[in-house]
């Protein structure tokens, strides 16, 4: 288990806005490496941490580039909100064009924590909304505060939720998710169900309660936690018989690396005893 770090180690120079490597705009995303997990903070609380264009440039940097001794990603906000999804000033005056790659820049944002090989988790302290709460539709894990706001508001801005809201079905069934996109209401997060929220932190323990979730990755293969995570991608993309055949492959594959070798030696040792 990885050692624990209280909340205020963000304000120390090991929590690094990554503007100047990333960006050439004011980006004040933080990275914090704590051990095995990559802490990212969404850090602009005055504006409810809602996010820019550098925003996503260097949250796709800070997700895509993690080394790898890095073996989870989690997400958090700072102040009294995770995000409030994208400043809607970003959308004034689009034509189509600039308009597409502005959300396929977003897209591949959200996107990379659904594709990181990494495990990856959202640390919900707070309003989650649009964009951000894609992000906690795409990540692997959902840890939050109880009572936390979630929601898709884009509808009454006169856009359209689009990119990993795709998923919002396989969360919360098709009723729920065709109400949410459509009237783009606000919601507790225990309105989703039962199991939306993987697990609920007490106040003030949220990024501990995630590193202590997120520490199990540590005691796993990189190798595995990666072929498990191209596996959930393709059953969701996939016919059920080519996710099966698919399936086989990578279990085949796993066995070329050492560590899966190790890995399960250690498992039969330790049942043994």
């Amino acid at each position: 288990m990885i050692a624990l770090v209280a909340r205020r180690a963000l304000s120390t120079p090991l929590a690094r806005p990554l503007s100047a490597r990333y960006s050439s705009t004011a980006s004040t995303l933080l990275v914090e490496d704590r051990g095995p997990t990559r802490l990212i903070t969404l850090n602009r609380p005055q504006q409810l941490n809602a996010l820019t264009p550098a925003d996503l440039d260097a949250f796709i940097a800070a997700v895509e580039e993690a080394p790898a001794a890095i073996r989870a990603i989690a997400v958090t906000g700072a102040g009294r909100a995770f995000c409030a999804g994208m400043n809607t000033t970003a959308f004034s005056g689009l034509d189509t064009g600039a308009a597409k790659a502005l959300i396929s820049r977003v897209g591949r944002a959200v996107g990379a924590l659904r594709l990181s090989p990494k495990v990856t988790a959202v640390l919900i302290n707070g309003y989650c909304l649009g964009a951000a709460f894609e992000m906690a539709l795409a990540a692997d894990l959902r840890i939050a505060y109880p009572g936390v706001r979630v929601g898709l508001p884009e509808t009454k801005v006169g856009i359209p939720s689009v990119v990993d809201a795709a998923l919002l079905r396989h969360h919360v069934g098709l009723s729920m998710a065709k109400e949410m996109l459509l009237l783009g209401e606000i919601y507790s997060v225990e309105e989703l169900g039962a199991r939306f929220v993987n697990v609920y932190a007490e106040e003030g323990a949220l990024v501990d309660t995630g590193e202590e979730v997120l520490g199990k990755v540590a005691e796993l293969t990189p190798v595995v936690m990666a072929a498990q995570k191209e596996l959930n991608e393709a059953w969701m993309n996939e016919s059920h018989v080519d996710g099966i055949k698919r399936s086989i492959d990578v279990f085949a594959r796993v066995f070329a690396d050492p560590s899966t070798h190790e890995a399960v030696e250690k498992y039969n040792v330790r049942r043994k005893k």
